[in-house]
């Protein structure tokens, strides 16, 4: 009897190691945003951009969806190229979170790759999808909702939290 509780909490385990090491693997995601807003952050004594900002509009997916970046000295150095109204290529890594939820970040843009700082205050994500509310019959105003929902994360599955 104690044999077979030990193999079935032997691959109870196995199971779960398994579960949690698919959840661990980063998944890479290919796809174009917009230059909506690029300014230089940072510069040196030279005048040499230190940290740039740029701030991207997903075009490709529904409702309103941007996201800043920050990036260091050698990003800056590499999007110099880009300017606003530019649309440009991406690779977003997306990834478990040990807190519990999925992330997700841009780390190239074009063909320059940025480090991914998961705690700078510069790079953020910003998106709604909003709705028309009516009362009886006629439009009323308007909902947003900063959730992303099934139609957003079907089109653009690396914006997933769960």
């Amino acid at each position: 009897m104690t044999r077979i509780r030990t193999r079935a909490a032997f691959a109870f385990a196995l199971v779960l190691g398994l579960a949690a090491s698919s959840c661990s693997k980063p998944k890479r995601y290919e796809s174009a945003v917009q230059v909506v807003r690029k300014e230089v952050v940072e510069k040196d004594e030279k005048g040499v951009a230190l940290q740039v900002d740029f701030e991207v509009e997903w075009d490709a997916c529904p409702g309103d969806q941007f996201q800043v970046i920050r990036g260091g000295r050698w990003f800056a150095e590499c999007t110099a190229k880009y300017e606003v109204g530019d649309e440009v290529p991406v690779y977003v890594r997306h990834w478990w979170d040990d807190r519990g939820f999925y992330r997700w970040d841009i780390e190239r843009m074009g063909d320059c790759w940025r480090d991914i700082e998961t705690e700078s205050p510069g790079s953020y994500e910003k998106g709604q999808e909003c709705k028309d509310t009516e009362t009886h019959g006629f439009k009323a105003g308007f909902a947003c909702s900063r959730k992303p929902f099934r139609t957003l994360v079907k089109r653009c599955p690396w914006m997933a939290r769960d």
